[in-house]
């Protein structure tokens, strides 16, 4: 086929009405363009507005302090149902005292902890003449020994025959007790009367050890024991009021 047969036939094949349409570059891109941009400013201005609104209360001056708002949730809040551990002991005495209310019993405190004491290296020591006997060895049964051994420095008429007594030592022997009954003897002479005298009680208190409690005793009463312990600690002496 020649070049002649080929533009022969491209012309029979095209459309005889088939007319080309005028055509202005300037009319189509000049609308969209200025719609496009309009689009876009307004986007720009409603992304501005956004971020303003959204950051305009971290905004302030530099010479201003800084704002801090706190969380306006509760910190605290009651349960609908409190459930919980039940806490024990919230119904003793002593919580009734600390809320200024009077305890509805009477508390009785417990004696103070024995411990051993230092003995002088020089004391006056009274002897009884009449002679005492104490077994050599603690009983086992019972630990405690329920009549004690009465050292005496006289004895006329006792002053009261109460079971209320004031205890001033505990020692490991019963040597340290007569010795210390003759230095509160001596020192408080103005205080006992002959109708006192002490009272030694043996107590063995297992895992701690034999004790011999010194006690002064032949008081009439629990007023005539307080009384006295007052007046041995006003002036130094450790004791404190107990039954036999």
């Amino acid at each position: 086929m020649t070049q002649k047969d080929r533009d022969m036939f491209s012309a029979a094949g095209s459309s005889a009405d088939e007319e080309l349409a005028p055509f202005d570059v300037r009319d189509s891109s000049g609308r969209s363009g200025l719609i496009k941009l309009a689009l876009g400013f307004g986007f720009l201005l409603l992304l501005a507005f956004l971020i303003l609104k959204v950051y305009q209360p971290g905004v302030r001056d530099r010479g201003a302090p800084p704002k801090i708002t706190a969380d306006d949730t509760p910190f605290k809040i009651i349960p609908a149902d409190a459930g919980g551990v039940e806490t024990p002991n919230q119904d003793k005495t002593v919580y009734d005292v600390m809320d200024g209310n009077a305890p509805s019993e009477t508390v009785t405190p417990a004696p103070r902890a024995e411990m051993p004491i230092e003995l002088p290296k020089t004391a006056n020591i009274k002897v009884d003449p009449a002679p005492i006997t104490v077994p050599k060895k603690a009983p086992s049964v019972p630990k405690t020994i329920t009549n004690p051994v009465k050292v005496p420095t006289t004895r006329p008429v006792a002053v009261g025959s109460s079971d209320w007594v004031v205890q001033v030592a505990s020692v490991r022997t019963e040597q340290d007790a007569q010795a210390i009954w003759g230095k509160v003897s001596d020192k408080f002479g103005n205080v006992l009367s002959s109708g006192h005298y002490a009272d030694i009680k043996y107590a063995d208190l297992a895992e701690k050890g034999v004790y011999y409690r010194l006690r002064v005793a032949g008081l009439p009463d629990k007023a005539a024991a307080n009384s006295l312990c007052t007046q041995f600690e006003a002036r130094g002496q450790a004791c404190f009021v107990t039954r036999k």
